[in-house]
C-alpha cells in the first residue's frame, strides 16, 4: 500500500537570505564554473544596496531578486561567442530550481542546509532550464 505525505515548509525570510547567500556562493565558487561561461548584472533599478552595487555572495542583496545574465555554451575556441544566454532573477531561479529538486533533496535542505556543489548546481540548471542539462 502506498501513500503520499504532504508536508508544507514555510521559510522566514532569514532561511531564505542564508539559503540563497549559500547556494550563489556554491554556484559563482565551482558548483557550475564547468557550464556557465559568466553572470552579468546591471545596477537594478531602484534598488539601494550598499556602495550602490549589488552582490551575488550576499543574501539580503540576492533577496532583492534583481535580474542576471547567464551565459553558457562558450565556442571552444573563442569563449567570446556564446551559443546562449538567459535572464533569471537571482531569487526566482533558486526558488524555481528547490521546487523541481527531488522530494528527498528538498527535505535535506530544509532540515539543515545541506547540500554540496552538485546540489547547487542542479538546483541552477532546474531553475534556469526547468531540467538538469549538464552533468
Amino acid at each position: 500500500m502506498s501513500r503520499d505525505i504532504t508536508i508544507k515548509f514555510d521559510p522566514s525570510d532569514e532561511w531564505w537570505k542564508n539559503t540563497l547567500e549559500n547556494l550563489w556562493v556554491t554556484i559563482l565558487e565551482g558548483g557550475s564554473n564547468y557550464w556557465v561561461d559568466s553572470i552579468d548584472y546591471d545596477k537594478p533599478k531602484g534598488m539601494l544596496f550598499k556602495d550602490d552595487i549589488p552582490s551575488l555572495k550576499s543574501g539580503a542583496h540576492l533577496a532583492e531578486n534583481f535580474e542576471v545574465t547567464i551565459s553558457h555554451g562558450a565556442d571552444e575556441w573563442d569563449s567570446r561567442i556564446y551559443s546562449d544566454t538567459v535572464k533569471v532573477k537571482t531569487f526566482d531561479v533558486i526558488y524555481d530550481g528547490i521546487k523541481l529538486l527531488s522530494d528527498d533533496v528538498k527535505m535535506t535542505i530544509m532540515n539543515n542546509g545541506d547540500w554540496d556543489a552538485n546540489d547547487a548546481d542542479h538546483i541552477l540548471q532546474l531553475g534556469v532550464f526547468g531540467e538538469v542539462r549538464y552533468g
